[in-house]
């Protein structure tokens, strides 16, 4: 795997979506919420705007609620792992285990895999607010109980689909 050592996350998503493509027909949800009566999906926990806004930070309610992605190194996770297990922020719940993280040297946070039936996938096209010269459609991750955004799958030169996730999305809690 083949990675650049000081990379952008807007320059590494484009990068990689060649490779998200790849795996984008075999990306599936782990677990379905229940749809409603016009097939959108209702997650098991919904807050208004206004509640998250007074359970989270600025930081946190930007990346979980609008899907926005954090500057490289700013989360602590992505230096360094210890024993434990990665919840959402946004309602708990165990999203990831410390056996399952990557280090990779541009600054995000990753993971082989999630706990099962903690996440669930879907396309995201975006091309980051201009940032991008056009809209790229990436595997988003997104938690299975509150739909908070949680980052990207991404593959590397073929190799296997890491999620690259937002450190800002996950607290750990030490085994």
């Amino acid at each position: 795997m083949s990675v650049p050592g000081n990379i952008g996350r807007r320059a590494f998503l484009a990068g990689g979506a060649s490779g998200a493509a790849l795996v984008a027909g075999t990306a599936r949800a782990q677990d379905t919420p229940a749809a409603n009566a016009d097939g959108a999906f209702t997650y098991e926990i919904r807050r208004s705007p206004e509640e998250w806004r007074a359970q989270l930070s600025e930081d946190e309610y930007s990346i979980l609620r609008d899907g926005r992605t954090e500057p490289n190194w700013t989360s602590s996770y992505a230096k360094e792992n210890n024993p434990g297990t990665y919840h959402c922020v946004g309602c708990n719940l165990p999203v990831y285990r410390s056996e399952h993280w990557q280090e990779l040297p541009i600054g995000f946070v990753f993971f082989t895999h999630a706990i099962p039936n903690a996440v669930l996938t879907g396309i995201d096209t975006t091309d980051y607010n201009g940032a991008l010269p056009e809209p790229l459609e990436l595997i988003e991750v997104h938690c299975r109980r509150c739909g908070s955004h949680f980052g990207h799958v991404i593959v590397f030169d073929g190799a296997t689909p890491l999620h690259c996730i937002n450190g800002t999305a996950l607290s750990l809690q030490s085994a």
